[in-house]
């Protein structure tokens, strides 16, 4: 069952990095690819002039029973009632969380935390709303960037620097 987990942790970073490649390099002429997964930090990049990058990928969820469903595939309907103000409270402990973390990481380039959400119920337009609310990341990353959805198009993902 363990495995099982892993595997899916391994598919969504997978995923995450290749909606946060697509979506940067629209945006920049700088362009990123993929080098190779790996862990700590989840990926390695190289950018059009060369230099490496180290991505750490984070998935934000509501809850813990969020994350356990979609982990575990269940789909079950259940009634709760959720604050979006909860959900910025865990991103802003989630940086805290990998800002700690990455300071064990030995690497011989920069690290950027890729924060991917994946909440069933609140999306970019929350975000895009609410970034004031957001918490000050610290330098231990030289790029935090935040991924998420428009659940009115579920199939569009947009891409936010939230180093300010």
């Amino acid at each position: 069952m363990q495995s099982k987990a892993i595997t899916s942790k391994r598919m969504l970073e997978r995923e995450a990095v290749r909606h946060f490649i697509g979506l940067y390099n629209q945006l920049t002429d700088n362009r990123l690819r993929l080098l190779y997964m790996h862990d700590k930090p989840d990926a390695v990049l190289q950018d059009s002039r060369g230099r490496k990058l180290g991505v750490e990928i984070t998935h934000l969820f509501y809850d813990q029973m969020e994350a356990r469903q979609l982990f575990q595939h269940q789909h079950r309907s259940f009634v709760c009632i959720e604050s979006f103000d909860n959900l910025v409270q865990e991103l802003n402990q989630l940086v805290v969380r990998k800002e700690a973390k990455s300071a064990g990481y030995s690497h011989q380039y920069p690290l950027a935390l890729l924060i991917r959400n994946l909440s069933i119920n609140f999306g970019w337009n929350d975000f895009n709303q609410a970034w004031d609310k957001v918490r000050k990341p610290s330098s231990a990353f030289t790029d935090i960037w935040f991924l998420a959805r428009n659940h009115s198009q579920p199939d569009q993902w947009y891409l936010k620097s939230i180093r300010f």
